[in-house]
């Protein structure tokens, strides 16, 4: 009985885990979200076209938006050589400032961050 009862809780921890990771990474949602084929990290944006530059863009302003809320990135686009922009949405109980805008640099840094 007590072995059943721990494979059921275990097992729904599992899928809840990998639910996690759709809102802004929270706990083992990264790892279980990518055991469970989950995306990695912030709504449903789809990165398959993006390249390196562009991916870094949306993991270092995902996580600086999360600082805020469960996030949803809406668009990922190179502006320059030196510059991406990430557009998303935040979650929040303040309606007025739910979205965000980012701009990341090709040295590895964020020298924009806007809520709205």
């Amino acid at each position: 009985m007590r072995i059943t009862t721990f494979t059921i809780v275990a097992a729904g921890a599992l899928a809840l885990g990998g639910c996690a990771n759709q809102y802004g990474g929270l706990g083992g949602g990264g790892i279980l979200g990518g055991i469970l084929g989950g995306n990695d990290g912030y709504g449903d944006y789809n990165q398959s076209g993006s390249n390196e530059f562009e991916r870094a863009a949306y993991n270092a302003c995902g996580k600086e938006a999360s600082r805020y809320g469960r996030v949803a990135i809406d668009r990922v686009q190179q502006t320059s050589r030196e510059i991406v922009q990430v557009v998303g949405r935040i979650d929040t109980r303040d309606s007025s400032r739910d979205q965000f805008y980012c701009s990341f640099r090709n040295d590895g840094r964020i020298v924009d961050f806007q809520l709205r």
